[in-house]
């Protein structure tokens, strides 16, 4: 894992950015196209993570899932664009940024962490 630019973080397949909408590190895979700007980065095509809604705390996955009423594991979805440094949130999204364009927050320091998602994206 190296950090390549505030925003970005090198790891495993892809590269580590955080999410301010889901509050956690998400990766985007080396299959998707990058423009090599890392300190305004485009990716296409969108990136959409899905998977059941993680319990973080001071940005770490406690290892619980958000559960409802019944106790079943909450859905989620982050679905997005990130274009020029700008993340572009789609409609999808079941977080409060559903719908709006944010700048690309830098990195959060990795206090040993692996820096990736606990979701699985396709």
């Amino acid at each position: 894992m190296a950090q390549v630019s505030k925003y970005l973080r090198r790891v495993g397949g892809g590269y580590a950015h955080w999410c301010p909408g889901c509050g956690e590190t998400h990766v985007i895979f080396d299959r998707w196209a990058f423009d090599g700007n890392v300190d305004k980065p485009t990716f296409n095509p969108s990136v959409k993570i899905t998977g059941k809604q993680c319990v973080i705390v001071d940005g770490e996955w406690t290892g619980e899932w958000v559960r409802d009423a019944n106790g079943n594991a909450v859905d989620m979805c982050c679905h997005y664009f990130l274009h020029a440094g700008q993340i572009e949130f789609c409609g999808d999204c079941t977080h409060s940024l559903s719908g709006k364009t944010v700048p690309l927050p830098e990195l959060k320091p990795a206090p040993g962490g692996s820096g990736q998602s606990q979701k699985q994206e396709k």
